[in-house]
């Protein structure tokens, strides 16, 4: 078994195992993939208070910021073009994202871990602002594992046939 098997067999068992359960047990009115845009559109938010932070509390150079800004107008991007691909995710269907996301889940995963060990492993007035990554990252980790959720199809409604009708039908 290659590595890549490897990666692939623990990022489906990630999908399967911890995060499609969570999606199931989400009320009706909050579908996961809702759920999901949501924390991508709050790890743009802590992502650029992270941007902020370095530059206003600790007095970073502007212009270092610029590939973070610039990092920043990717992640953007992505939310964009996945917020255009909402209509693709049906209920009771195939999730596209499912597959389209498969090797970029375990990426996303991978600096989601550098980045609680970048902010961990530096001095306290600098890691503040890694921290908020690290909050940034682990937001939308779970976010592109949420929109990769299959979605359940809305629960039918069960109708009291003799509150409603008077009678039960017969079952013959």
């Amino acid at each position: 078994m290659t590595l890549s098997d490897i990666i692939t067999r623990f990022d489906l068992w990630l999908l399967d195992r911890v995060f499609q359960p969570v999606a199931d047990r989400l009320p009706e009115r909050l579908p996961a993939y809702e759920a999901g845009m949501s924390l991508l559109l709050g790890s743009l938010l802590l992502l650029a208070t992270s941007i902020a932070a370095m530059v206003v509390l600790l007095g970073e150079n502007p212009l270092n910021a610029i590939y973070d800004v610039l990092i920043w107008g990717m992640w953007v991007a992505f939310y964009l073009g996945v917020n255009r691909m909402r209509v693709l995710v049906r209920p009771g269907f195939m999730n596209p994202l499912r597959t389209m996301f498969l090797g970029f889940r375990p990426i996303s995963f991978a600096f989601l871990l550098y980045a609680i060990w970048q902010s961990t492993s530096l001095p306290p007035p600098i890691n503040l602002g890694l921290w908020f990554n690290a909050l940034a990252d682990a937001a939308f980790v779970c976010g592109v594992y949420l929109i990769s959720c299959e979605q359940t199809p809305p629960k039918k409604k069960q109708v009291n046939w003799k509150r409603e009708f008077g009678s039960v039908p017969d079952q013959g």
